[in-house]
């Protein structure tokens, strides 16, 4: 028995409804912790709602130009998240990760919070990946609570295992006086959605590639926080002055590229979205980025 059969539990959806065709890159499996939230918990319930949104959006991708149906994902199901230990559930998903490498996909990640996201880079340490991190927060504090392991803490502690030249924040636009010195002493690089609006999509988008050009790998982890309240109302902390989802996914075609080897979108909690549009999003958001990878892995084979 694998790593992954111990710890993922099938689920009664999967994403998109439909079954891929054999060959695909990517694995998915739901990461439904929910522990340090600590203003709107409830983004456990999210590989659930995802999934369904899933089943009812189209998959053609306009900036990628292929159809998601055309290759899919593997669904696996939810990791199974025991009540209590933050350290074990961590562990659980450091080493589902691991066993996704194993079966050779490119793993994508539904949370849950955004804690995840230190759990899944363990696992691709081997790699010495960079850190493409979308989010409204630097997530750079010591602790939070007392809490060393806690969602506000995710990027700090991914900082001290990748170090601090190998993260780069998209989006940032809400942080404390300790984070923002913390990135500043570190020369964490970061854009905040002032300065896209300033810079524009493609200096933006170049500003990333430059720095990816020191990475042989990369990973991307998206908080749906970093879009603006009113596209994404269902997440745990909304800040306002977010970024539309036109912009996000218009620099995300410009900087993936096939050194990815993988991604998650964390954060939503659909119980303050009555509408559902903001697991639609996170939906649609997997869409786009899946099938800009699937383009640049296609590529890379006919060279």
């Amino acid at each position: 028995m694998s790593l992954v059969d111990l710890y993922v539990s099938k689920t009664p959806y999967v994403f998109g409804c439909f079954k891929p065709p054999k060959e695909t890159p990517f694995i998915l499996v739901g990461a439904p912790l929910d522990t340090t939230a600590s203003y709107r918990p409830g983004s456990r319930f999210a590989p659930l709602t995802i999934r369904q949104a899933a089943c009812n959006i189209e998959f053609y991708s306009l900036r990628a130009g292929v159809d998601f149906e055309e290759f899919g994902v593997r669904d696996m199901g939810d990791i199974a998240i025991t009540p209590g230990s933050i350290e074990e559930n961590l562990n659980r998903i450091t080493k589902v990760v691991e066993g996704l490498l194993e079966l050779g996909g490119r793993p994508i990640i539904i949370g849950g919070e955004h804690l995840i996201t230190h759990a899944i880079v363990k696992g691709l340490l081997r790699y010495k990946p960079c850190i493409l991190y979308f989010d409204a927060h630097f997530d750079l504090r010591n602790e939070y609570l007392g809490l060393k392991l806690s969602h506000a803490s995710t990027l700090r502690r991914i900082t001290e295992l990748v170090g601090t030249d190998h993260v780069f924040v998209v989006g940032v636009r809400a942080f404390t006086p300790e984070e923002i010195d913390f990135a500043r002493k570190h020369s964490i690089p970061y854009i905040t959605p002032i300065q896209v609006r300033i810079l524009g999509i493609r200096e933006t988008s170049r500003r990333i590639r430059q720095w990816l050009n020191k990475c042989e790998t990369a990973y991307l982890s998206i908080d749906m926080d970093v879009y603006d309240p009113a596209y994404a109302p269902g997440v745990g902390n909304p800040e306002p002055e977010g970024l539309d989802p036109g912009t996000v996914f218009d620099i995300l075609s410009m900087v993936l590229d096939k050194r990815f080897l993988g991604f998650d979108v964390v954060e939503v909690t659909p119980n303050y979205d009555p509408s559902g549009i903001t697991s639609i999003l996170a939906a649609k958001t997997i869409v786009e980025i899946a099938s800009k990878l699937y383009v640049e892995l296609r590529l890379k084979k006919t060279k």
